[in-house]
């Protein structure tokens, strides 16, 4: 995209706008959805990985509707994106609905979440161009975890004084981040006036699949295993073991985005430094470490053999920021596409066939990850996702040499 650095300049300061209020409504209503699933209707584990079948959905079939709809381009189908995201969410604020149509509202909910994903990093990264890619997108992912951090911080004050309640008719978190969302409407109608509306390329059919791309479709299969696995479960932990409620996840969330304000701009740097191959190692080791020790201690906690106090719930606290930092690495693979892609316009249809993918491998592990911890135990769960992450790291070791230089040579 031919743009001046002024409007760049102008284009990404908007886009951090944007960035902001998008976690902000993600904090206030994604990020507490496991208590409201448990609170409202007394999910069991079995339950709630099923619960991600419908949640899930959208992210896999997101490749159809980003192919279908590429004559609208990226900030057209973003606006499309984040009115599904309003409609879905108010309508779960407003009437908190019997089980079978909660799952209904929430998949059209998770629509639009799932179709901004890769529409957002597309339309940042056209818009950073190729001047310190890894180091700006570091610090939109930053931006992104410390409006997380206030989010949680709301969230935590809001729970504790009751003004946020699940037990309420109308649900106020809910309510305010679909404020939020509409904000992030009207600042993308002011992006697309400044730089237009980037074209989506889905090659000479309606999807994008290409050979070159293998090893980032493989990175996102694994992503999408132990990420899900991670992601509804760990937190279940201190859900359905321990009995945590809304404001201590919130709290927990606001010590990892907190640290992750630091964290992350710091990864892209060294992205920028040392390349994306090298971050993917510390990534795949990181995930590893965590899965194990979760599976420790969950076993310990559910056998009664490590006591509910002290010491062994710390570790379990501090387990559950580290994964939340370590997660948001997950701008490593897109910044490793963004070094191999052939055109730019190639990047969020091929963003969108990532996420298709991580997402019909999350689907799968949220219903078997679910019946493991029923019919085995927690632990088990936690060890599988740290085998699965053991492919992180191979992959990291096949990558072409290319993927371990800075991310500049991209294009």
């Amino acid at each position: 995209m031919d743009l001046n650095k002024q409007t760049r300049q102008r284009a990404f300061f908007y886009l951090l706008i944007a960035t902001v209020l998008t976690s902000l409504a993600a904090g206030l209503s994604e990020a507490t959805y496991s208590n409201f699933y448990l609170e409202v209707y007394n999910v069991t584990a079995a339950q709630r990985g099923f619960i991600e079948f419908p949640r899930e959905l959208p992210g896999l079939i997101a490749v159809i509707v980003v192919s279908v709809m590429s004559f609208l381009g990226e900030i057209r189908l973003a606006i499309v994106a984040q009115l599904l995201s309003i409609t879905g969410l108010l309508l779960l604020g407003i009437f908190t609905p019997p089980f079978a149509i909660m799952l209904g509202f929430l998949f059209i909910n998770s629509m639009g979440m799932h179709l901004y994903m890769p529409l957002k990093d597309g339309i940042g990264l056209n818009i950073i161009g190729d001047e310190n890619t890894g180091r700006k997108f570091g610090l939109l992912n930053g931006v992104r975890t410390g409006a997380g951090f206030f989010a949680a911080l709301a969230v935590f004050f809001g729970f504790r004084t009751g003004f946020f309640d699940f037990s309420h008719y109308i649900l106020r978190n809910f309510l305010i981040a679909t404020l939020f969302i509409a904000g992030v409407v009207l600042i993308l109608l002011k992006i697309r006036k400044m730089i237009g509306d980037p074209p989506i390329s889905t090659g000479k059919g309606r999807f994008l699949f290409r050979k070159e791309y293998k090893f980032y479709y493989l990175l996102a299969s694994l992503h999408g295993a132990h990420k899900q696995i991670a992601g509804v479960f760990g937190p279940w932990v201190l859900i359905s073991i321990l009995l945590r409620q809304a404001d201590t996840m919130a709290f927990l969330s606001m010590i990892g985005m907190f640290l992750g304000i630091f964290f992350i701009p710091m990864a892209g740097r060294l992205a920028d430094r040392f390349g994306v191959r090298s971050m993917m190692f510390a990534e795949g080791f990181s995930f590893i470490g965590i899965y194990v020790l979760f599976g420790v201690f969950s076993a310990g906690l559910m056998s009664g053999s490590i006591g509910a106090i002290g010491i062994p719930i710390i570790a379990v606290y501090v387990l559950f920021i580290l994964d939340r930092m370590t997660m948001q690495l997950g701008m490593i693979r897109v910044l490793y596409l963004r070094s191999i892609v052939r055109d730019r316009s190639e990047i969020s249809p091929t963003l969108s066939t990532g996420m298709s993918i991580d997402h019909a491998i999350s689907i799968i592990c949220a219903f078997l990850g679910g019946l493991v911890w029923e019919a085995w135990g927690p632990q088990y769960v936690f060890f599988i996702a740290a085998v699965l992450a053991l492919g992180n790291v191979m992959v990291a070791v096949w990558l072409p040499r290319k993927g371990d230089v800075g991310i500049e040579e991209g294009l």
